[in-house]
């Protein structure tokens, strides 16, 4: 292949696997090995969270340079495995840019959980919280059925392309009023140990373990942007929860008596 295919399938590898969640520096190490397996041992590699550049530097000193912006980024773990089973093959059977680019696509275009499945696993995660930290089985009933209500409003907030900050202020104000609703209309006893089952589905524990993955890794730059996310999708889900409960809540109380 040519220096340029390499340098756009390589760094097509690269950003599909950076959109889905991986680590920067995995993305650094793909992208590098790739290249190298076509014999182009000078590569540098710069990765942040939100942009990929890549130069490659042939034997006689010429050298292209290729930057993408990542300006969404979701959590695809099986998407991230598959592209670096693909990565591995690629260093093994150096295949041509066609190739490369279709199976990127496919990847890409590979099937996700359909939204009932979504909705359901919403409902389940917050049914299990709620009893591993002490509902009882109605609360846990109770629970599943908020959580598939909060996967749909959540759904509908994403269809509108709303940010995900006001995503998660949505959701914990959801969460804490609708557990009050439950605990008020007698279908549930435990409104704490619902907000806290039913959070767990916005916390973002992927966040955190890769940002910490990152410092550990040394790529201090990117460590900082993952935690300073999870951070603010915290804050996001603390606010949503806390002007619930100070507000609207007491609100419903009084509409309710």
């Amino acid at each position: 292949m040519e220096m340029k295919e390499i340098l756009a399938a390589s760094t097509a590898l690269g950003f599909d696997i950076l959109s889905h969640g991986a680590e920067t520096y995995r993305v650094e190490e793909s992208i590098t090995r790739m290249c190298a397996a076509y014999g182009y041992q000078n590569t540098d590699v710069f990765v942040i969270p939100s942009s990929i550049v890549v130069t490659i530097t042939d034997d006689t000193g010429a050298y292209l340079t290729r930057t993408r912006r990542i300006l969404s980024r979701d959590t695809d773990l099986d998407k991230v495995d598959k592209l670096n089973a693909l990565c591995r093959q690629i260093c093994e059977q150096t295949p041509e840019y066609g190739e490369i680019i279709a199976r990127l696509q496919e990847i890409e275009q590979g099937p996700v959980y359909s939204m009932p499945m979504q909705y359901f696993g919403f409902g389940m995660i917050s049914a299990f919280f709620t009893l591993f930290y002490g509902g009882v089985l109605v609360d846990a009933a109770a629970a599943f059925v908020l959580g598939v209500l909060l996967k749909v409003a959540i759904h509908q907030l994403e269809k509108l392309e709303a940010s995900s900050f006001f995503v998660n202020i949505v959701g914990g104000a959801f969460t804490a009023c609708g557990c009050y609703l439950a605990v008020k209309a007698g279908f549930a006893l435990s409104q704490d140990k619902m907000i806290i089952g039913m959070l767990m589905n916005l916390v973002p524990g992927i966040a955190l373990t890769n940002a910490m993955r990152e410092f550990i890794a040394a790529d201090l730059i990117s460590g900082m942007i993952k935690f300073a996310e999870a951070v603010v999708t915290a804050i996001g889900i603390a606010i949503g929860v806390v002007v619930s409960l100070a507000i609207f809540t007491p609100f419903l109380e009084v509409l309710l008596v």
